[in-house]
């Protein structure tokens, strides 16, 4: 039994799309949104009286930064209530950012009940006066149909209006639209000039899915040790695809030197993240004894783990099951209850 033998396992993803900035290094961009960045506690304490004073007054930026501070729990006690409580009043003054965190709130069911509708109408408010963010967020509704009618043409128009702008998240989602032909026609050209200006501006999906599109050659020609670069930038970041297609590349040789071990670390990563690919991956070492001691106990835990997502793993882990003996067949019964309760399958 190959990695080969199980392509569907290994084949190209299909990327995702992204429906707000991504959180990298979240932490110091509120820092720095509100403020507070190399203060004391104390000194962060006195920033959210300073802004609570302010925001009293009737200032809408101060009303959104408190909200910020609430929500994050930053010189006061998080209080997601409080926090889109300050949000609205700032939305109500027709300040952008707070209309966007508004619309967040209502998306996530967070400080408030859980409202599509109201996170679409305080997207396009947030939107129309031009918050990239927000018209990557309303881009999503209509791609998705969340609280809106789907509309992938629309979803394309405000994607595109973000993507100019600059913000990755967005060009990201034009490359997936482009790629997959979702509100416009499929052109594999422009989804990887997406891609690669998300991939740029530090957007992890669309590293790993240019990492795809240049290790299959989609859109251009095929550079598979460009591929590796992209995928290593995503894997470092956590993204669990890109470390299962890092993986692929060391256990095949492509676009780096063929490693079996390092291929099991990075599956070994991505399963952490419960991977379903990864899990049938490392039920693949495990049978050849690539990167790790063959054992078909363990090889069989980790087919029976990822059957919960894919049928043909459950076709694998009973071909496997004919070739061992019944102490091995319990053993691995046993270690693969050890792996669901560690790793959650259904």
């Amino acid at each position: 039994m190959s990695l080969r033998a199980y392509p569907k396992f290994q084949s190209v993803g299909r990327g995702r799309l992204c429906p707000y900035w991504p959180a990298l290094g979240m932490a110091l961009l509120l820092a720095v949104a509100t403020g507070v960045e190399g203060k004391s506690l104390s000194g962060i304490h006195q920033e959210f009286l300073k802004t609570k004073l302010e925001a009293v007054k009737g200032s809408p930026e101060n009303q959104h930064r408190l909200g910020v501070l609430y929500e994050r729990g930053l010189g006061v006690a998080k209080d997601e209530v409080a926090a889109a409580q300050w949000f609205q009043r700032a939305a109500e003054l027709d300040y952008a950012p707070a209309q966007y965190a508004l619309a967040r709130c209502y998306r996530a069911g967070r400080g408030v009940a859980n409202d599509p509708e109201q996170a679409v109408k305080w997207f396009r408010k947030a939107a129309d006066h031009g918050l990239a963010d927000a018209q990557n967020s309303l881009g999503f509704s209509y791609q998705m149909g969340l609280g809106i009618p789907a509309d992938p043409s629309q979803a394309i128009v405000w994607f595109q209006k973000a993507a100019d702008a600059g913000n990755a998240a967005a060009q990201n989602n034009l490359g997936y639209c482009y790629k997959h032909g979702h509100g416009v026609g499929a052109d594999l050209v422009a989804a990887v000039t997406w891609y690669r200006k998300a991939a740029i501006g530090g957007n992890h999906s669309a590293q790993n899915s240019l990492g795809e599109c240049l290790q299959a050659g989609l859109g251009g020609a095929k550079s598979p040790s460009e591929a590796v670069t992209w995928y290593k930038l995503a894997a470092d970041a956590g993204l669990a695809d890109a470390q299962d297609n890092l993986g692929f590349c060391y256990f095949l040789g492509q676009g780096v030197e063929r490693d079996y071990a390092e291929a099991v670390r990075w599956f070994t990563l991505a399963s952490d993240q419960k991977f379903p690919r990864a899990w049938a991956n490392l039920a693949i070492c495990h049978a050849n004894g690539y990167g790790v001691p063959k054992d078909v106990v363990e090889s069989y835990a980790w087919w029976n783990l990822a059957s919960t997502e894919m049928e043909r793993a459950a076709r694998a882990r009973d071909d496997l099951e004919r070739l061992m003996s019944p102490a091995q067949v319990a053993a691995a019964q046993k270690r693969a209850r050890k792996l669901k309760n560690r790793l959650g399958g259904h």
